[in-house]
């Protein structure tokens, strides 16, 4: 069936046409025109219409590089459907390397925004009306905040039927289920207003390859999965540990943080994750213990820690339903994006 004409942001975007969209954002105080570049592919037969975002704080950039690598990806030519892509949504926060909006709040708790809110809520609110309300599909791309690398893992509301599918089909290392219901899981009803699914991996102010390889591929296995793109063989679905919930280990003490675990490692309950030392006096080394089983799935990286901090993520799994995964990121293979196909 041949696509229809797509209408966003006041512009008329035709079957068989590939755009770049300026979303006009509310301005700063200094009067300066702000602008979000949006990337449109609009294919020429009908199908779904899949938002790819990235960079709701400002301080990420591992969704860039994914985002990037997507586009430049020639298997795109046969889009059927409709995929917009916004590698960067706070674009103020990039600017001044932050996470936060101008006005301090946080863009990803906005949603779905109002007209007359806050700054932050404003700007959601014209994602939610522009862009977002026209959907069928999301796949928000997120990273662990500053000195803290997140294993690649994949989100979804347990309300959400389709977006379970569609995480399992993704393949990162880890999927888990979110109860969350603000940012682009929010809906009055409890569940998102299409099927929603985060993929989240790395670590702020970097760009990891490793998390960019992942991403790229699920994002490529979802689509699909949808049908937008041909696949000539079946897609090769990839062992994922399933998980309801995980457990922060935290600092017992303050001082040099050394662990000797590796991301992804599967731990047991009691075992010694590694040790916290003084820094300033004699070698006295205090060892910090998994409370329970389960898969590595976030570290700090930042030796430094205080009392009371988080310094490991451990996500549990039931061993009965779930195979065990076991990934070394450095272990990935260097793969073109040609072999993503």
């Amino acid at each position: 069936m041949k696509n229809e004409v797509l209408n966003i942001c006041g512009v008329d975007v035709h079957p068989g046409e590939s755009l770049t969209l300026a979303l006009p954002t509310p301005e700063i105080y200094s009067c300066a025109p702000m602008h979000i570049p949006m990337h449109i592919i609009h294919g020429k037969k009908a199908g779904p219409k899949v938002l790819v975002c990235a960079t709701l704080y400002g301080d990420e950039a591992n969704g860039i590089d994914i985002v990037h690598r997507l586009l430049n990806s020639s298997i795109l030519q046969k889009l059927q459907g409709t995929l917009i892509c916004i590698p960067v949504m706070n674009v103020y926060g990039l600017i001044n390397h932050t996470r936060l909006l101008p006005d301090g709040h946080d863009l990803a708790n906005s949603f779905p925004g109002t007209e007359k809110g806050s700054f932050a809520s404003r700007l959601a609110h014209l994602f939610t009306n522009e862009v977002i309300s026209i959907m069928s599909h999301c796949i928000n791309i997120r990273c662990g905040g500053s000195h803290m690398y997140k294993y690649p893992q994949v989100f979804y509301h347990p309300e959400d039927p389709e977006a379970i599918n569609m995480a399992k089909v993704f393949g990162a290392p880890v999927t888990r289920s979110s109860q969350e219901k603000t940012g682009f899981f929010y809906s009055e009803t409890g569940k998102p207003k299409c099927p929603t699914i985060i993929y989240e991996s790395g670590e702020a102010h970097r760009v990891d390859d490793y998390s960019t390889k992942i991403g790229v591929q699920g994002i490529i296995k979802v689509l699909k999965t949808l049908h937008m793109i041909p696949s000539k063989s079946p897609i090769n679905t990839t062992r994922t540990l399933m998980s309801k919930r995980s457990l922060w280990v935290r600092a017992t003490s303050s001082g040099i943080f050394r662990i000797n675990k590796k991301l992804g490692q599967a731990v047991q309950e009691g075992q010694v994750l590694g040790y916290i030392t003084n820094p300033f006096g004699p070698k006295s080394n205090i060892d910090v213990h998994a409370p329970v089983s389960g898969i590595i799935s976030a570290i700090t990286t930042h030796p430094h820690v205080y009392e009371g901090q988080e310094m490991i993520e451990i996500c549990l799994y039931d061993p009965k339903t779930t195979e065990k995964v076991s990934f070394d990121p450095r272990s990935i293979e260097t793969t073109q994006l040609t072999d993503y196909a």
